[in-house]
C-alpha cells in the first residue's frame, strides 16, 4: 500500500489530525463535538466528516503529489468565493483542508439531463470567469498543459517510459512506443486546432462529473465546483472528456444523443464571448483527444513516491492515457 495510505490509517496520524482540526475550529470560536469520522482512504485522498457545535465540516488530506489542491482552491476562491467551497483552514505543505459541508452534490440527485446541464453550465461559467488569472494559479502550483507544446511533451513522455528499467511497472518497450507514436499526427492536428482557436486557456478540472458540483441553494444559481486536485491550466474543453464518458455510460448512448447535446450546449453557451455554441462545438473532439495527457501528468505526480505494488496496480491506467486512439 502507498505509504501515505498507511499514514492516513494510523492512529498517530489521526490523533494529530484531530488536534489540527481542533486548532482550526478554535480560531473560529467553535468546538468539535465528536471524533472525526474518516471515510476509507483512497490513493489520492482521505476525507472525514467533522461535527461541531456550529455546523458540519469536511476535512480532507491529499496524497503528496496532489497536495496543491488547498492552494488552488484558495486561489479560485479569491476571485469566485461563491463558486468553490472556500476552506476555513488549510495546511498547504501537507495538503490539508477544513471546509464547510454544503450538503449534497448533483450526483445524489441522479443522472438527469437537467442536472448535467446545471453541472456543465456551472463549470463553464467558472472557467470563463478565471480566464486571464494564470499567474495566480501558477503560484498555487497548477501545472500548465498548453496544447501548443503537447506534441513535444507526448514524445518526451514516450521516451521517459522507454528509458525506465525493464522491470519497472511503467516501462514500455520500443515496439509499444512506436505504436503509441503513431498518434502524433492526429495529436499535432488537434493541438493546432485548439491553439489557433478562440477559447483561451483556463482551469481544466481533470475529473469532472456530477460528483464535482454542489447542489445550488436556490434555483437558477450555479453550483460550487469541488475537488481541484487534478486541475491544470489547459484548454477548458478538455474537462468534457470525463463528463462525456459519464453521460454516455449512464444513458447507454453515444455522444450524438439529444440529451448529451443538450448538456453540451448548456456548457458551450457559457463561452458566448468566444463564439456561438455551433462554432465552438468543433473544438470538443480535439480537446477530448488531448485530455488524457493531463491525466498522465496527474498520475505521474500521484505515483511519484508510490511503492511497487501501487505502481503495478495502476500502471495500466497510467499507460492508457498515452493511447490516444
Amino acid at each position: 500500500m502507498a505509504q501515505w495510505i498507511d499514514l492516513f490509517n494510523s492512529d498517530t496520524w489521526r490523533e494529530s489530525t484531530a488536534a489540527w482540526i481542533d486548532s482550526a475550529c478554535e480560531s473560529y470560536g467553535i468546538k468539535r463535538t465528536a471524533p472525526p469520522e474518516f471515510w476509507p482512504a483512497q490513493l489520492h485522498q482521505i476525507q472525514a466528516s467533522v461535527k461541531t457545535d456550529a455546523a458540519d465540516l469536511i476535512f480532507s488530506a491529499n496524497a503528496p503529489g496532489l497536495a496543491a489542491e488547498p492552494a488552488i482552491t484558495v486561489s479560485a476562491g479569491q476571485f469566485l468565493p461563491d463558486r468553490v467551497v472556500m476552506p476555513l483552514a488549510v495546511d498547504r505543505s501537507a495538503g490539508y483542508m477544513l471546509c464547510p459541508d454544503f450538503g449534497h452534490c448533483l450526483a445524489d440527485l441522479g443522472d438527469s439531463v437537467e442536472h448535467w446541464e446545471m453541472a456543465l453550465s456551472s463549470l463553464g461559467s467558472f472557467q470563463v470567469a478565471l480566464m486571464g488569472r494564470e499567474d495566480d494559479f501558477f503560484d498555487s502550483g497548477v501545472t500548465v498543459v498548453d496544447p501548443q507544446f503537447l506534441p513535444e511533451q507526448f514524445e518526451q513522455a514516450l521516451m521517459m517510459h522507454v528509458s525506465l528499467p525493464v522491470e519497472h511497472p511503467l516501462h514500455i518497450d520500443g515496439a509499444h512506443a512506436d505504436r503509441l507514436a503513431g498518434h502524433i499526427d492526429q495529436l499535432t492536428s488537434a493541438c493546432a486546432t485548439l491553439h489557433e482557436g478562440p477559447v483561451p486557456l483556463s482551469l481544466e478540472h481533470g475529473n469532472f462529473d456530477l460528483t464535482q458540483v454542489v447542489v445550488p441553494g436556490e434555483a437558477g444559481e450555479h453550483g460550487r465546483i469541488l475537488n481541484l486536485s487534478s486541475a491544470h491550466w489547459a484548454h477548458p474543453f478538455s474537462s468534457l472528456k470525463t463528463a462525456l464518458e459519464a453521460m454516455t455510460e449512464a444513458w447507454n448512448c453515444d455522444t450524438g444523443d439529444e440529451r448529451v447535446m443538450q448538456a453540451l450546449f448548456a456548457y458551450l453557451d457559457q463561452f458566448a464571448a468566444y463564439g456561438t455554441a455551433d462554432e465552438l462545438y468543433d473544438l470538443i473532439d480535439p480537446a477530448c483527444l488531448v485530455a488524457p495527457l493531463s491525466q498522465h501528468e496527474t498520475w505521474l505526480r500521484l505515483l511519484l513516491d508510490a511503492d511497487d505494488e501501487k505502481l503495478r496496480e495502476n500502471a495500466p491506467a497510467v499507460l492508457a492515457t498515452l493511447d490516444l486512439a
